[in-house]
């Protein structure tokens, strides 16, 4: 397949200002692209009818990653995720970044005005001893607030010498991983870059629920450098959690997709199509600031999770 790079997330949001305050006052990233659309380019774009948007592009600098904020108009009251559910699957549900010192980014964290859940993860992988923290922030998107030894995840991230990483993933709890990932090999031609267990009773209380938890994750990218998804099943009993699928859709607001650039668009919509994937947005060509002109298409895979495709 021909995925250059996988961008980051996209998140659609009441409020782009209180967005940007989470994630240029907290994180680091910087405006590099605002546009509005009319409702045509909007439908072409997302495949959303009769609403005008708005969307900026952030990105950290130094990097080619980042994170695309979407404002519908008018503004969806469906909120996809619930902080008293957060081991729902089959929906986005964090994003990823690497602290290198927990106190400095906690501490960076509360002058912008932002809390961490009370519940933290604290758990022993290969690579050493790991620290996972949460913050919920607007429309509901989770940050996760990683940290671990810088020799481990130098392998995972660039920016080291930072409060925070540059987006290292973003990950979605699934129902049927073995779907998901033939997904993400058939139609993105994505491969398991990286993959963990995680069965620490911290975990379990940091997601929320009261049953045993016994996490298996598998990363989905084109290596551990750039950002990946992460295919995540928490081990939870059938009954235990539900499905966002039906609630994973633009305009309703959370992180709702992700962004990849390719070399072949339309070769990407003829593998979406052959799998069964849903095509939100169908192959056109638009102006996308800052790229010019560009093809995209935006697919939705077997777990809910849309991916927008553009080939500059």
């Amino acid at each position: 397949m021909s995925v250059k790079f996988i961008h980051g997330p996209i998140i659609s949001c009441a409020s782009i200002d209180e967005q940007r305050a989470l994630f240029e006052g907290v994180y680091g990233l910087k405006k590099v692209a605002e546009q509005e659309f009319d409702e045509a380019a909007t439908k072409t774009l997302w495949g959303v009818e009769g609403r005008r948007s708005r969307t900026v592009l952030l990105e950290t600098p130094g990097t080619l990653f980042g994170i695309r904020l979407i404002r519908f108009d008018p503004v969806s009251p469906i909120v996809i995720r619930d902080q008293s559910t957060g081991f729902d699957c089959d929906a986005l549900k964090v994003i990823d970044f690497y602290a290198p010192d927990i106190a400095a980014a906690e501490a960076a964290i509360k002058r912008a005005g932002f809390k961490l859940k009370d519940e933290v993860a604290t758990y022993e992988l290969a690579g050493g001893k790991f620290f996972e923290g949460h913050l919920w922030g607007p429309d509901q998107v989770v940050t996760a607030l990683i940290g671990g030894p810088k020799s481990f995840m130098s392998d995972f991230v660039s920016v080291t010498d930072r409060a925070f990483s540059e987006v290292m993933s973003v990950s979605s709890p699934v129902e049927d991983p073995a779907k998901v990932l033939a997904f993400y090999d058939q139609v993105l031609g994505l491969w398991v870059i990286h993959e963990y267990v995680i069965d620490d009773a911290s975990f379990g209380k940091l997601v929320g629920t009261s049953h045993k938890m016994s996490l298996r994750a598998k990363n989905v990218g084109l290596s551990r450098s750039q950002p990946y998804f992460g295919i995540i099943h928490y081990g939870l009993p059938k009954g235990a959690y539900r499905s966002l699928k039906d609630r994973s859709v633009f305009p309703n607001r959370g992180i709702v997709a992700g962004t990849l650039f390719v070399t072949d668009v339309v070769k990407h919509a003829e593998a979406a199509r052959a799998f069964g994937c849903d095509i939100v947005a169908p192959l056109a060509s638009v102006t996308l600031k800052p790229y010019g002109r560009v093809q995209t298409v935006a697919i939705r895979g077997p777990h809910g999770v849309i991916h927008q495709l553009i080939e500059p």
